[in-house]
């Protein structure tokens, strides 16, 4: 049996330390026997990029929720019903799985209609529907009969019991190649309609019919059909092995795609006003059927967070999920569980120095790709182990794994800033918001951006249009404020632009006494511990 899938991934936002401790969790997990998928919600920046082909790791898929959908929920898998099958197939079907309706599909599974309970019986009490349209095999099957003569595989005809006085049928019925008779061991009738050349002639009683009359009706190539059933329960049958397509709602049906969100569904089919709907997949054949009025067994998506622990942050959905894990070296954020799980935070400055500890502790060998994983995110955090979130361990971790790796970090790190801080063919909007994060204090919300770049005056002689942007989604999305942090590694600080109102704020929370767009602030690198308690503290 394959075992439940469960994904791991990063913020909205993905930057190198989200994407490959990702990975790394992903492959740890799978190391210990989960089925485990690392995803991300976001494109990845030219830095995470660079990483991924120097290692030559497959980027991962995108994963755009993790609401429940239907294919989540236990429906009737496999629930449906041959468009050839007869009136009684269905009956007994619905009565064997306690249903009240399924899709009619096509040899290819494909949806021709619907069916109901409701359909059967308006089909059985309509005393006028004497004709019907079949199978052989389907009447065969239908009256419990025995083969004698075919001709025909397809039979359609005006059904017609014999048992009324031979010379009333004679005089009153017409009999004809569109008929259906129904007739026990009656000489006079049987020549009639064997003369008149019916469609089909189904005996009742187990009777056999002689030897010239059953040369005569091989001549004339009439389909005949015995049966041990009296000729009620046989005219029954008959009627009943009509194909269900013929009595199928085809004009006005719901069908859902099985990756329909499962509550988006319910308050659809609430609107439509049925029960039964049938469920399609990708190809739009027909998976089975889904009913409003179940309690569905739901089988909510499992997923592990990394790098970050705030729903702001997270995958749409993420309320309908199971949060098994989280991995962060953030503040706790707002997530709760109905079930404890596993929360590893620790005051380092990567979420791969975790990740590393966690090999090590279920002695999980590093292969070389994901060691080149680790090792980027930590120095893409740390800025090369020198911002001011950097930790012993961080640095313990980056020279454990560089020996075995036999690794010029330094070098490397070079080679990723180059990569990763070039902002060549990248909008404005973009480099605003490749490394965006939402945050929120109560009820007030506010955002900060950060960008590291070699590239500082070509964002500075744009500013003005940088800050227009700022402010239209400060407008937008109804927040108190948003940072821009323009963080230039070769002068360990960062340049800071603002939306209105933020001066004060900067002046108090950083202590600079002249503030304006574009000011530099020394020291500044990290997002989290020196910029986010900051704004936190003043908004309350």
């Amino acid at each position: 049996m394959t075992k439940e899938k469960v994904y791991v991934f990063g913020h909205q936002k993905p930057d190198t330390d989200s994407v490959t401790s990702a990975i790394s969790v992903a492959y740890l997990k799978r190391m210990l026997g989960m089925n485990a998928e690392a995803r991300i919600l976001g494109e990845v920046n030219k830095e995470t990029k660079f990483v991924l082909k120097y290692f030559k790791v497959k980027t991962p898929s995108y994963l755009d929720s993790v609401k429940l959908q239907i294919k989540d929920v236990d429906y009737y898998k496999g629930y449906y019903i041959l468009e050839d099958s007869t009136i009684l197939d269905t009956y007994n079907y619905f009565d064997k799985l306690g249903i009240t309706g399924a899709p009619i599909i096509s040899s290819n599974k494909k949806i021709k209609g619907v069916v109901t309970s409701k359909d059967i019986v308006s089909r059985i009490v309509e005393d006028d529907k004497e004709y019907v349209s079949t199978s052989y095999d389907n009447l065969l099957k239908s009256v419990e009969g025995t083969e004698v003569l075919r001709f025909d595989d397809e039979i359609s005809g005006k059904i017609v019991v014999a048992t009324v006085k031979s010379e009333t049928l004679l005089n009153e019925n017409k009999l004809d190649s569109d008929t259906i008779l129904i007739v026990g061991e009656r000489i006079n009738v049987i020549n009639y309609a064997i003369d008149s050349n019916v469609k089909t002639i189904i005996f009742v009683g187990g009777n056999d019919i002689n030897n010239d009359q059953l040369k005569k009706a091989e001549d004339k190539k009439i389909n005949i059909i015995k049966t041990n059933f009296e000729s009620f329960k046989t005219a029954r049958r008959v009627m009943y092995s009509e194909y269900i397509k013929n009595i199928m709602n085809d004009n006005k049906f719901y069908k859902f795609n099985q990756n329909y969100y499962f509550y988006d569904f319910l308050k659809e089919a609430r609107k439509l006003g049925h029960n039964n709907y049938p469920v399609v997949g990708r190809r739009d054949e027909c998976l089975g059927l889904i009913r409003v009025t179940d309690k569905n067994t739901k089988h909510n998506k499992k997923v592990i967070l990394v790098d970050h622990n705030e729903s702001t942050q997270s995958v749409d959905g993420l309320n309908e999920a199971t949060i098994i894990e989280i991995v962060d070296h953030h503040k706790i954020g707002d997530l709760s569980t109905s079930d404890p799980i596993n929360f590893r935070n620790m005051a380092v400055g990567s979420t791969n120095t975790i990740v590393f500890q966690m090999f090590r502790e279920r002695h999980i060998d590093i292969p070389y790709e994901i060691a080149g994983m680790m090792i980027s995110g930590i120095l893409s955090d740390t800025l090369c182990l020198t911002s001011s979130t950097t930790t012993d361990l961080d640095k313990i971790t980056v020279n454990l794994l560089a020996n075995e790796m036999n690794l010029d970090y330094k070098s490397y790190y070079k080679e990723m800033l180059k990569a990763g801080t070039s902002i060549d063919g990248l909008t404005k909007k973009e480099v605003l918001t490749q490394d965006y994060k939402n945050f929120q204090v109560e009820d007030k919300k506010y955002a900060v951006g950060q960008t590291i770049t070699l590239d500082i005056d070509n964002i500075m002689k744009d500013k003005d249009e940088y800050i227009s942007l700022m402010e239209e989604k400060k407008k937008d999305h109804d927040l108190e404020l948003i940072l821009f942090i323009i963080t230039d590694v070769l002068k360990n600080g960062s340049y800071i632009l603002y939306t209105s109102g933020c001066e004060e704020m900067l002046s108090e929370s950083f202590n600079i006494n002249d503030v304006y767009e574009g000011v530099f602030i020394p020291g500044m690198t990290s997002r989290k511990k020196q910029v986010v308690p900051y704004i936190n503290e003043y908004i309350k």
